[in-house]
């Protein structure tokens, strides 16, 4: 099936999906019959988007699109449990009048309390993307980018035991893309690109005082790709350890940090590879002060099989953070900040890059924000030239 056939197929699926959602909130016929539902549905909420954006950059130039944004949630509260249903989209027409849905996903999120002391949480989410045929990583000539699949699992068992507190987590997750379509119509093979993955974490703290708390934290992980390396010839599967350890502060809902430092090991299950092993950095901080200001920041590590360089391992970090001030009940002020380096450990190639963006929300009325927006992005990846993005994005959002 085509591609583009094959997006409003799933288009279709998904509306199909929403549709007894907003069926059951819009029922009203009979009050008395739906008293009940009405009050387990509560948690309803949706809203549709329209962006327009213009965004120039280095390599292609500059480029208008339009951007169509649906979300639907729904939040059931239980006695001991909560359960999220989310599901979304993002549909693209560009200058050339050709439709994309750049993203699909939906998900499904659980807690239950299981006792004073146990808290059980599971989680199950897909995701469908399509990237700009212009982006930056795709060849050229490219006439129709890969549809990309993510999907995820989660379970995790959290136990208080006093000062003392253990998470145990299992994770799974599976990746699959289609070919690059060129325009020449011949394609390019992504099935070696394709994995299973899956992981488990512990976790162990120790409260040193009401506020401040230290743990140590493993996890394993074993991957498993579709095909071989084109290459090399051999498959890049391989299991990944890592042990860390850090400290933890919460004050309240006004201030949560965390940070942590180990050390990580990919071993490469065909003897041909080169193991690595690189120390890894970890932490975010949330800051609310009051109900008007916002301030969040992160830092993460990630250790796999190179990107760039077949057969190497790419040792990545990236920093980003995010503030929104709230000037009034209809101003809301927002700001972005995002930094990557990635080193390739055997190659000791770097590729790094980063961006900042700024926004505002004017809200008009109870159910209709108007936004506008203006994003840098900068890619350092040799020997590609660097490319620099602008992008100036202006919509509309109506909301329940």
């Amino acid at each position: 099936m085509h591609p583009l056939k094959r997006l409003q197929l799933l288009a279709f699926l998904a509306l199909l999906g929403a549709t007894p959602v907003l069926a059951q909130e819009d029922a009203g016929d009979d009050p008395d019959s739906t008293a009940a539902q009405t009050d387990m549905m509560s948690g309803i909420d949706w809203s549709v988007g329209l962006r327009g954006s213009y965004a120039a950059n280095t390599l292609t130039g500059g480029k208008p699109s339009l951007s169509l944004t649906p979300e639907v949630s729904l939040v059931l509260e239980g006695e001991s449990g909560q359960t999220i249903y989310g599901s979304g989209a993002e549909i693209i027409v560009d200058a050339s009048k050709q439709a994309r849905i750049a993203d699909l996903h939906a998900g499904i999120e659980h807690s239950y309390k299981f006792s004073a002391s146990t808290l059980l949480e599971g989680s199950i989410n897909g995701q469908l993307t399509q990237a700009d045929r212009d982006s930056s990583d795709l060849p050229v000539n490219t006439l129709y980018a890969p549809i990309v699949f993510d999907g995820a699992t989660q379970a995790s068992i959290t136990q208080d035991m006093g000062r003392f507190d253990g998470k145990l987590t299992l994770d799974g997750h599976r990746q699959m893309r289609t070919a690059t379509t060129l325009e020449d119509l011949s394609t390019i093979d992504n099935s070696n690109l394709n994995y299973w993955q899956g992981g488990a974490t512990l976790r162990l703290g120790y409260e040193l005082s009401p506020v401040l708390s230290t743990f140590i934290e493993g996890e394993f992980s074993a991957q498993k790709f579709d095909a071989v390396d084109p290459t090399l010839l051999v498959y890049l599967d391989g299991r990944r350890y890592e042990l860390r350890g850090g400290v933890s502060y919460a004050k309240g809902s006004i201030v949560s940090a965390e940070a942590s430092v180990g050390r990580a090991w990919l071993n490469y299950f065909d003897a041909s590879l080169t193991d690595q092993q690189s120390w890894v950095y970890n932490a975010n901080v949330t800051v609310r002060p009051d109900e008007t200001l916002s301030l969040t920041g992160a830092l993460d590590t990630t250790l796999g099989p190179s990107e760039s360089v077949a057969g190497d391992t790419d040792a990545a970090y990236t920093l980003t953070g995010a503030a929104n001030y709230q000037v009034n009940p209809w101003i809301t002020l927002r700001g972005s900040a995002n930094w990557d380096y990635t080193i390739t450990l055997g190659t000791g190639d770097i590729a790094s890059g980063y961006g900042f963006g700024v926004g505002l929300d004017y809200r008009s009325s109870r159910h209709i924000v108007w936004t506008a927006d203006y994003n840098f992005d900068r890619e350092n990846a040799p020997p590609t030239p660097q490319n620099d993005t602008h992008t100036v994005m202006v919509g509309v959002r109506v909301t329940r």
